[in-house]
């Protein structure tokens, strides 16, 4: 019985294993790149989520639609605010393929609700590194020192960090990565 038991564990010890260690080529691609630019990924991410995103506030929401059209250019996307009377602008890039017969539309808002700030451990829109998640004790710790590891177990909080600007640093991460494949191998037009 304890033998049985001492192989599951090894079995299931193993197949975690497996789960958890990418063996695709192009996993094992990304995973590089991204720990080759992780830094940078993150300062980008940080510099955002220090811009306030109330809805209301157009200001504010004008400085958020200019940084990421900022980041869009930086990466090599032609971008342009759309705006409409009254409104607040809308951020659009578009990488164009010759002979592209079809187009993939990637959309996130960068906006948000009205929030309180007594309910935030941390001011909202001051990116706070922690080392842990904060329901267990994670206490606030400095960015780590250029060109060191992030520890997967740290969490950044902020307003927008997961909701809408994390998925919106990930595509133009992911754009960025595969931006010659996209090009030369997807025949579609990509569309922000």
């Amino acid at each position: 019985m304890k033998r049985g038991f001492v192989l599951v564990n090894l079995l299931a010890a193993g197949l975690a294993a497996q789960t958890f260690t990418p063996t695709n080529p192009a996993a094992l691609a990304a995973r590089e790149w991204r720990q080759q630019h992780e830094r940078a990924i993150v300062d980008d991410f940080v510099a955002l989520l220090a811009i306030p995103d109330i809805a209301a506030d157009r200001a504010n929401i004008q400085r958020n639609a200019e940084m990421i059209a900022r980041l869009m250019e930086k990466r090599g996307i032609p971008a342009k605010l759309v705006t409409v009377a009254g409104g607040n602008p809308v951020v659009f890039g578009e990488i164009r393929t010759a002979g592209a017969m079809r187009t993939i539309v990637f959309y996130a808002h960068y906006d948000g609700q009205p929030l309180d700030p007594k309910e935030w451990a941390t001011p909202p829109f001051t990116p706070t590194l922690r080392d842990k998640q904060l329901e267990k004790d994670g206490q606030v710790i400095p960015l780590p020192a250029a060109g060191q590891p992030f520890n997967p177990e740290w969490r950044l909080y902020a307003r927008g960090a997961a909701d809408d600007k994390a998925p919106i640093i990930a595509i133009l991460a992911a754009v960025c990565h595969r931006r010659r494949w996209i090009e030369d191998e997807v025949e579609r037009q990509v569309r922000f």
